[in-house]
């Protein structure tokens, strides 16, 4: 059993560490260099070392402190310092916000003009069209997509950015939003968690505006006959028995919805640091690797349909194919996160078309 006496601690801080970390996990041995701290300790004297190692990490993070537990032959959690990292201000956000939600109006003006009969004030209710049945949905879709990953992370005490958006001037306004998580996820429960809340968010929020998009596509008809490309529909719209009409031009709420229904599915893709990818990860922990290659190939394959499957399996390869583990990579995970699990898993099936989108 370890006794803190004999451990020489050469600053009041590595004092804390050893405190906190004793305090918590019966440990047999600490071993004290320059780099780290590592407590060794045995599972059969630490039954509820998963809750423990939380109750450590949500008081060293705050201090500057990163623990991991690991296994090489024996149980032990190290502890590193926390390498100083600056975050940009909230301006960039608001900045970034204000770009996307011009750009997503300009470009949804240009569908909604299609709706718009010729006349003095035209292109002032293409714009205003453009707001309220495009740039609105598709920003309220991924908005609150991002804020359910930031309100999960925050659940599980993870530091996270308020969202991203990334203006695109063409063809959908947008590339999407994203979070940056500011603390490693602890565990495979929490990864598992944030990586679906996003999805789940999104999906809940674009199902109620799939239907009123479809009833609005029938109440505003089109004025011209150009169709500048057609979009193919997911599953979930063919369960609702939702039509969307090829022929002419297509609503632009339509458009909104179904962008964010793509998001949703695109996400879910479980491989690399995809939202699917952190779900795999936290339900296979270490196995998930096997379904990261099997996922890159096949994105591979479907770029022979739809070329931009090569686009995004190109962006995985950069980012990482696979996941990084989580804090603890050795707890379990619980039911209700394998329920968690299946439900992003019949969304994926609900939301994914293998070509999304043709020429007209």
């Amino acid at each position: 059993m370890y006794s803190q006496e004999k451990v020489r601690v050469e600053s009041d801080d590595l004092e804390f560490v050893v405190k906190t970390v004793t305090s918590r996990v019966k440990t047999y041995d600490v071993q004290v260099n320059p780099e780290h701290i590592r407590f060794f300790f045995f599972h059969s004297d630490n039954p509820d070392i998963a809750e423990a190692f939380d109750d450590i990490r949500k008081v060293l993070v705050d201090r500057g402190y990163i623990p991991f537990i690991a296994e090489d032959g024996e149980a032990f959690i190290e502890v590193d310092r926390r390498p100083q990292v600056r975050y940009r201000s909230n301006t960039v956000n608001l900045v970034m916000l204000i770009l996307t939600l011009a750009s997503t109006i300009y470009v949804g003006s240009g569908y909604a003009s299609a709706f718009v009969s010729p006349g003095p004030y035209r292109e002032e209710l293409s714009l205003l069209y453009g707001f309220a049945f495009f740039s609105a949905p598709l920003m309220l879709i991924l908005g609150i997509h991002e804020i359910g990953h930031y309100i999960v992370a925050k659940r599980h005490h993870v530091r996270a950015s308020l969202p991203f958006f990334i203006p695109f001037p063409l063809e959908l306004g947008t590339f999407g939003a994203f979070i940056s998580l500011r603390d490693p996820i602890p565990n495979k429960r929490a990864m598992t968690e944030i990586g679906a809340a996003g999805p789940i968010f999104g999906f809940l929020t674009a199902l109620p505006l799939m239907f009123l998009a479809s009833y609005l596509s029938r109440v505003f008809r089109p004025v011209t006959d150009y169709v500048p490309f057609i979009i193919h529909l997911p599953l979930i719209y063919h369960l609702f028995h939702l039509q969307v009409p090829t022929a002419r031009p297509i609503f632009p709420m339509v458009l909104a919805v179904w962008v964010g229904m793509f998001a949703t599915a695109m996400n879910l893709i479980p491989v690399g640091q995809l939202d699917g990818g952190h779900v795999i990860r936290g339900l296979l922990g270490r196995n998930a690797v096997y379904a990261d290659y099997a996922f890159v190939a096949i994105l591979f394959y479907l770029g022979i349909r739809y070329p931009g499957w090569w686009l995004l399996a190109i962006f995985v390869i950069f980012m990482g194919i696979t996941h990084p583990p989580a804090l603890d990579d050795y707890s379990p995970i619980r039911p209700r996160d394998i329920a968690i699990g299946v439900f992003a898993l019949v969304m994926f099936v609900l939301t994914f078309t293998v070509v999304p989108i043709s020429q007209a």
